[in-house]
């Protein structure tokens, strides 16, 4: 094995350990503020789950909106293009990926994060 070889495996190693724990979901809360900014841009967002607001169900049941608040208490609604996985109703933090409209959060995507 070469001297090349010996430094550049635990290197990549290394880098890929650090990639790994970079891109590892955070459960800080983010701000609406920040998203509202960005316009009509998709975002992600983690937020806390409202559940005592309850949740918007579609006919069949399935979980189509409900109540977060950001890191400073605010609050807004969120309407999702396609249902929430019901571990939701157990959740406390979730990462939303979506844009505002004014005090609604339209999720095209929903995450449990805790």
């Amino acid at each position: 094995m070469s001297n090349l070889t010996k430094i550049l495996i635990p290197t990549l190693l290394l880098l890929g350990i650090y990639i790994a724990f970079i891109f590892q979901p955070t459960q800080d809360l983010g701000l609406f503020d920040k998203v509202r900014e960005a316009g009509e841009i998709n975002q992600n967002v983690n937020v806390k789950v409202a559940t005592s607001r309850g949740f918007d169900r579609d006919r069949a049941g399935r979980i189509m909106g409900f109540y977060v608040r950001d890191k400073d208490g605010h609050e807004a609604k969120v309407n999702l293009k396609k249902p929430a996985p019901n571990e939701i109703l157990n959740a406390t933090v979730v990462e939303l990926f979506g844009h505002m409209h004014s005090d609604v959060f339209i999720a095209v995507d929903v995450t449990v994060i805790k």
